[in-house]
Order: C-alpha cells, then sequence, then structure tokens
C-alpha cells in the first residue's frame, strides 16, 4: 500500500511538471521549507520560478534516479 501511494505521489509529480499549463514554474514559495532561498529549490530553478538552463532534466533524471534507488533497496525484500 505504501508502495502504491509513492508510485501515484510521483507519477502524479511527473505529470504536473510536463502539463504545459504550469510549465517552467517552481511552484508556490510555501511549498518550499526555505521560500525563495530553498537550497534544494534553487538548484534546479532560477528566483523568478523558471526551470535553469538544464533543471527540468536534471530533476528528471533526479527522480528516475531516486525510483532505482529505492527499487534497488527493496529488490532483496522480495
Amino acid at each position: 500500500m505504501v508502495f502504491c501511494s509513492t508510485l501515484g505521489a510521483l507519477a502524479s509529480f511527473l505529470v504536473a511538471i510536463l502539463d504545459p499549463r504550469i510549465l517552467n514554474k517552481a511552484g508556490p514559495d510555501w511549498m518550499w521549507m526555505g521560500g525563495r532561498d530553498d537550497v534544494i529549490r534553487n538548484l534546479y530553478f532560477k528566483p523568478n520560478g523558471s526551470f535553469r538552463r538544464y533543471g527540468r532534466a536534471a530533476l528528471l533524471v533526479t527522480f528516475v534516479a531516486g525510483s532505482v534507488a529505492i527499487a534497488w533497496m527493496l529488490h532483496p525484500l522480495m
């Protein structure tokens, strides 16, 4: 159940990333712990909320690598 919830949250986030209506947006500032000065937010987004040059690709690679890492850790349990 936890796996399915996590998978659903990841899928909805990826759909939101690719949605053209909210394309190139960092989301509301309250979503980030540090607001506009959040360290993680600044890795992928500029201060005005648009993606950095390779921010979208880096964000997708981060999610794919994180998913693979979680699957790799859970693999011995299956």
